[in-house]
């Protein structure tokens, strides 16, 4: 993959820990001018994956982010049920409430968390879903841990029988799998991120997880307990600096902007895509 592929993705949920379900980017118009500003000023294209349980309650908002900021929209299921078995029922209900809201079916789905199993895939297969973002290919060692070291860190086809979906996996830097994501860079800081790449560059294809809370979570530290919480200020009130500093750093890098169905297609015409069967994932 000679291509150097950006995508920036925004998984539009409840603000970490809040149980009103608010989102504070978009009822804050200074938040949401800093966000555009940075992703217009730098020809930045953002896909944004909908908890679709949020529509009615947010429908203005996303209605004017449309309008705001080159964006598409992906599924990050109905209300981020975390429980793996009321993963089909997340995508069934998901599937239709963004068809009654965009007036067309969806063709690409991240789980909440990326905890995701071979059900799932298959639940994603059923739903006509073209490609599936959910895979770190790294290790989580959290309550909700996991462990995808043993799949690509670059796009591959989950294959059951007859039937496949395309993943697009999170960016990892290569050989350490340190995950490259809004979340992580604040924690860790670009700085270190730079030394590494000189040794574990980043793939050809980069897609980027985050969340509006990630950049003012400071502002709900407070619904945070323990490590997580010194983990997610780090470097919080930079938070808006540091996002322009990654594009800067992958423009620089020569990485186009790209949507992830843009993605999608560019990667489904690669020949010799890897080919993963779908028991694989455990």
């Amino acid at each position: 993959m000679s291509k150097r592929i950006a995508c920036v993705t925004l998984d539009i949920e409840s603000d970490l820990l809040d149980k009103s379900g608010r989102i504070r980017m978009f009822d804050n118009t200074d938040l949401m001018g800093k966000y555009s500003s940075i992703v217009n000023n730098n020809n930045v294209k953002v896909t944004g994956f909908l908890v679709t349980s949020l529509i009615g309650k947010y429908s203005t908002e996303i209605g004017l982010l449309s309008r705001t900021i080159p964006i598409e929209f992906g599924v990050h299921s109905h209300s981020h049920e975390r429980r793996l078995e009321y993963f089909a029922n997340e995508v069934n209900s998901s599937v239709t409430a963004y068809e009654d809201f965009f007036g067309v079916k969806p063709i690409g789905y991240r789980a909440p968390n990326g905890l995701i199993n071979r059900e799932s895939i298959f639940s994603l297969i059923e739903n006509q879903f073209k490609y599936d973002a959910s895979i770190f290919p790294s290790i989580r060692l959290d309550e909700y841990g996991y462990s995808n070291l043993h799949l690509p860190n670059k796009p591959f086809r989950f294959v059951h029988s007859n039937d496949e979906i395309i993943e697009l996996p999170a960016a990892c830097l290569d050989t350490i799998r340190l995950v490259f994501s809004m979340s992580y860079v604040k924690f860790l800081g670009l700085e270190l991120y730079k030394t590494l790449m000189r040794v574990f560059p980043l793939p050809d294809i980069v897609v980027i997880d985050s969340h509006p809370y990630d950049y003012y979570i400071n502002r709900i530290a407070g619904n945070i307990q323990g490590w997580k919480r010194y983990a997610h200020l780090r470097n919080s009130e930079e938070a808006f600096s540091v996002f322009e500093s990654v594009v800067a750093l992958l423009q620089e890098k020569g990485y186009e902007f790209m949507f992830m169905s843009e993605l999608y297609k560019y990667v489904a015409d690669l020949p010799k895509l890897p080919t993963i069967p779908v028991e694989k994932l455990r």
